[in-house]
């Protein structure tokens, strides 16, 4: 009976912190999501109408949307493709690299200081814990390069699960920034080539940048060890 009481006793406390974590984070979404100052874009084009209403200002904010994009619900395709729009096929993959490591250490001190080591040991389940284990071990910086360039990791979960298993924050920055370049490059041909005879050259380039890392994790045989973790 004692055994009983504890588990129902720490199943009740873990629902109850579930509770007041949801509800702590639905309601910081909530109020950045109606602010007045969110657009709330459907498309490229609204982004960049929005962003370069701000003039001189405009790399700033679109770094600064880009950051907390996670709050605002911003469909990151959008952002992609607008840095190229806004600032050309050169400029954009810059403020697309800003942008995108504001919001990887946004979600990363999300996941260390926002309770994400609670909510990955309780609430991450198997991929939680298989993606746990395959960033703590060896050949970390690795193993990270690899997260960031196969597109088939979310970049915000990741983001968190790093910083919940307190992942090195050099190693971190590195692997991303290098992780995120040649899509960063991809997006920006892409955006700077629509209503032009570029447009095939450039969705070839994207499918290079992804598939390419893609093709070589799944034949290096780190598709197979993260499996067995």
């Amino acid at each position: 009976m004692k055994l009983i009481y504890m588990k129902q006793t720490r199943f009740l406390y873990l629902f109850l912190r579930l509770v007041m974590y949801v509800a702590v984070v639905s309601a910081i979404f909530y109020f950045v999501y109606q602010s007045p100052y969110n657009p709330h874009p459907q498309s490229a084009e609204d982004i960049r109408r929005w962003v370069a209403g701000f003039g001189t200002l405009a790399p700033l904010m679109y770094v600064g949307v880009y950051t907390i994009r996670p709050l605002l619900l911003f469909p990151t395709l959008i952002l992609n493709l607008s840095a190229g729009v806004l600032f050309g096929p050169y400029w954009g993959v810059l403020f697309l690299l800003v942008g995108g490591m504001g919001c990887a250490m946004f979600c990363y001190l999300w996941g260390r200081f926002g309770g994400g080591r609670w909510l990955l040991e309780n609430f991450g389940g198997h991929w939680g814990e298989r993606l746990r284990g395959y960033l703590v071990c060896a050949n970390s910086f690795t193993k990270l390069l690899w997260l960031r360039t196969v597109p088939v990791f979310p970049y915000d979960p990741v983001s968190v699960i790093a910083g919940s298993v307190g992942f090195e924050v050099k190693k971190y920055i590195g692997a991303t920034f290098l992780g995120m370049i040649p899509g960063a490059i991809a997006y920006n041909f892409l955006a700077d080539s629509f209503g032009t005879n570029k447009v095939y050259i450039a969705v070839l380039v994207l499918l290079v940048a992804f598939g390419v890392p893609l093709y070589w994790w799944q034949r290096s045989g780190e598709c197979k060890r993260m499996r067995e973790r």
